[in-house]
């Protein structure tokens, strides 16, 4: 799904956004736990490089209703990261100043 398709099916019902945290330095923002954002009409997922250039790219509006997703040291090490543990660590992005 391309930011154009996000930002209106957001405005029109309530939508569960993630910023997934893969590697340190690299960041995916998945849609409802099942679809990633993508670039264009492209099917490679978006790849932002910080915190700050996802909150840019994806504006006010939708980065206030993203959690940060990040795996504790447990999930990396030993998990193989295809299921929930519950042991993810979570942060509202929206206190994050640009």
């Amino acid at each position: 799904m391309n930011l154009k398709t996000l930002t209106a099916i957001v405005r029109r019902k309530p939508t569960h956004l993630e910023l997934i945290s893969a590697e340190g330095d690299i960041y995916l923002c998945r849609i409802n736990d099942k679809e990633w954002l993508t670039e264009r009409a492209e099917k490679k997922p978006k790849v932002f490089h910080s915190i700050f250039e996802a909150k840019y790219t994806l504006g006010k509006y939708l980065s206030d209703q993203l959690d940060m997703v990040m795996s504790t040291t447990y999930d990396e090490m030993i998990s193989s990261g295809d299921y929930r543990e519950g042991r993810t660590i979570r942060h509202g992005l929206s206190k994050i100043d640009r």
